[in-house]
């Protein structure tokens, strides 16, 4: 599992067993499956997730993960 702690609340990258791909999850919510954690993480960086209150941040947020070496990794 993957965290970053962002503006808008806490992001997951997690191994979704149920469907054999990673989910984003932010605050509670899914946002999409993906076949690698490093794609969810792309979508982050370049806010294109499904959750409008990061979308719209595009540009607005400087330090937030350009990869997923970046995030915290979690067990």
């Amino acid at each position: 599992m993957y965290i970053y702690k962002s503006p808008i609340g806490l992001m997951k990258i997690i191994f979704d067993r149920n469907v054999g791909k990673f989910a984003l999850v932010i605050n509670g919510t899914c946002y999409g499956h993906y076949h690698s954690a490093v794609a969810a993480a792309d979508d982050v960086y370049v806010h294109e997730t499904g959750c409008n209150d990061w979308d719209l941040l595009d540009g607005d947020i400087l330090d937030s993960p350009s990869d997923i070496s970046e995030w915290e990794r979690a067990r």
